[in-house]
């Protein structure tokens, strides 16, 4: 996890510095199982930012960032909260590297929780047929998409204005090279601030929704 962050915010800061606090080092502690990672402090306010300020500066990240590779996927593993990411790969397509990531998840919930039919015949359906019907139409028929450096878990709780410069930032980063639209979709679920439609107005004014449009929602 501490190396995970340390390399998404070491990507973040040279695509778009001073977006995310600026790491230095991380690594284990003397003879114990625990670890660290030192960084810039950046007292947090407003949560979330100002939609207009935060969503051009993540828009503006997206656009400017490039993939080492020209591909999607990351050189390292990053972690989704507690949870591994299979980001350490790359693939041309986003289609493939979504559907290993949640791959991924719906694994490490069946080896958790053991079989549960019904849920593992959705995912397999979810997994086999939903997102190559969804994503890859991104990727077909002359459209392309750019491997954007993500935030990778960008919700209200990991963004923030700075108290000190008022500029919005994002921090506690699981980055990896996808589809910009995966920075923005938790904004659909009520539960979160960033929900609210004039982050996602805001946001679809500085990056267009990607073609076809109509698979957008």
């Amino acid at each position: 996890m501490c190396e995970g962050e340390f390399e998404s915010m070491k990507a973040l800061n040279a695509a778009s510095p001073t977006i995310a606090p600026k790491p230095w080092s991380w690594g284990k502690y003397k003879n114990e199982e625990a670890y660290f990672i030192i960084a810039d402090f950046r007292e947090v306010g407003e949560q979330p930012p100002d939609p207009v300020k935060f969503t051009a500066r993540l828009a503006e990240l997206h656009k400017n960032s490039q993939s080492p590779t020209g591909k999607f996927g990351f050189h390292t593993t990053t972690c989704h909260g507690t949870i591994t990411q299979v980001t350490d790969t790359w693939e041309d397509s986003w289609s493939k590297l979504y559907q290993k990531q949640l791959g991924h998840m719906f694994a490490m919930d069946l080896e958790k929780h053991g079989s549960w039919p019904e849920f593992e015949q959705l995912c397999d359906l979810t997994l086999n047929k939903g997102i190559p019907r969804l994503l890859d139409p991104l990727q077909s028929n002359g459209r392309s998409i750019k491997p954007c450096l993500l935030h990778g878990d960008c919700w209200d709780e990991n963004t923030a204005t700075d108290m000190e410069t008022g500029e919005p930032f994002i921090f506690d980063a699981g980055s990896f090279y996808g589809h910009n639209e995966y920075d923005v979709g938790n904004w659909r679920a009520p539960r979160h601030r960033l929900s609210s439609g004039v982050y996602m107005r805001n946001y679809k004014r500085n990056f267009a929704v990607s073609e076809p449009g109509e698979y957008y929602l």
